[in-house]
C-alpha cells in the first residue's frame, strides 16, 4: 500500500463524491419525453415490473426493483443467468420489463432475456449508457444512465455509474408512486415493521 496522508485521503475520498454529484446533474438531462413515456408505462402495466440485469447493474435492480414493490408498484428482480436455467418462467404476457445494461450489450440480455420476454408480449425499457446500443435499439423506451468517467481513478469499477442508474430507478419509482397518488395509509400497509412501521402507525392511532 502506497503512502498517502491523511490530507490526500481525504482528497481523494472528496473527488469520488463530487464525480458522482457531477454525474448526477447531468442525469437530469434524462429527465425529458422518453421519462414520461417510461412513468406511464409502468403506470399502465397490467402486470408486474420486472427489473433484470447482471453484475453490479443486477444488484441495483434489485434495489430498484425493492423499492417499486414499496411504492405499491408490484414488481419482482429477475437475475439475467438464472433465466439460462428456468426462471423465464415468471415472466407473463403483461408484465413490463426494466433491463439495466451500461455498455447495452450485456450478452445475456441480448441473446436470451429481451428477446424471450419480447416474445411473450413484454414491453421493455432500457437503462443504458449507450443509446446506439442493441439493447436500446430493441428498447421500447430507452433511458440515458451514461457517465463521462467513473469515480474509480482507474475508470473501471462502476461507481457514478451505479450511483446514476440508481437514481433514475428511483425517480421512476417515485413519480410513478406520485402519479397514483399513493396514501401513507397504503404505505403503512407495505411498512408495518420497523422505524417507519412504528411511526405510521402512532400516527393513525391518535
Amino acid at each position: 500500500m502506497s503512502e498517502i496522508s491523511n490530507k490526500n485521503i481525504i482528497e481523494i475520498g472528496k473527488n469520488i463524491i463530487s464525480i458522482e454529484i457531477d454525474a448526477l446533474k447531468k442525469l437530469e438531462q434524462s429527465v425529458d419525453e422518453n421519462f414520461i413515456r417510461a412513468v406511464e408505462m409502468i403506470n399502465s402495466c397490467k402486470g408486474k415490473v420486472i427489473v433484470t440485469g447482471t453484475g453490479k447493474s443486477g444488484l441495483i435492480g434489485r434495489k430498484i426493483s425493492a423499492t417499486m414493490s414499496c411504492c405499491n408498484i408490484p414488481s419482482i428482480y429477475l437475475n439475467a443467468y438464472e433465466c439460462e436455467n428456468g426462471d423465464l418462467g415468471v415472466v407473463r404476457e403483461n408484465d413490463l420489463l426494466i433491463t439495466i445494461s451500461n455498455s447495452g450489450e450485456t450478452g445475456v440480455l441480448k441473446h436470451l432475456v429481451v428477446p424471450s420476454c419480447k416474445t411473450l408480449g413484454c414491453k421493455v425499457i432500457a437503462l443504458t449508457g449507450n443509446l446506439q446500443s442493441w439493447l436500446a435499439k430493441e428498447s421500447d423506451i430507452a433511458i440515458y444512465i451514461g457517465v463521462e468517467k467513473e469515480a474509480c481513478y482507474l475508470n473501471i469499477n462502476a461507481s457514478a455509474s451505479t450511483t446514476t442508474t440508481l437514481a433514475m430507478g428511483d425517480a421512476l419509482a417515485l413519480t410513478a408512486m406520485e402519479l397514483r397518488g399513493t396514501t401513507r395509509e397504503k404505505t403503512y400497509f407495505l411498512h408495518q415493521g420497523g422505524a417507519w412501521g412504528k411511526a405510521l402507525k402512532e400516527e393513525f392511532n391518535k
